[in-house]
């Protein structure tokens, strides 16, 4: 992932932290942290879940380079 994308999902997602917590100011480096860890965690489990899913017959054979 992009350290771009990567920074931009934690930006929003700190943002929706604030707005949960009624924006109140001075905690914008917890809601950062907070946003951080769970976006991480969210990239976690979108790779994990892909890495589980079962590949087709065909896709096997596209990635190993048999026909």
């Amino acid at each position: 992932m992009d350290d771009e994308v990567l920074r931009q999902r934690i930006a929003e997602k700190a943002y929706e932290l604030y707005e949960k917590r009624g924006q109140s100011h001075g905690q914008d480096l917890d809601d950062w942290l907070e946003a951080e860890r769970l976006v991480l965690s969210e990239i976690g489990s979108e790779a994990h879940s892909r890495a589980q899913k079962p590949r087709s017959r065909g896709e096997r054979s596209k990635k190993s380079g048999v026909k």
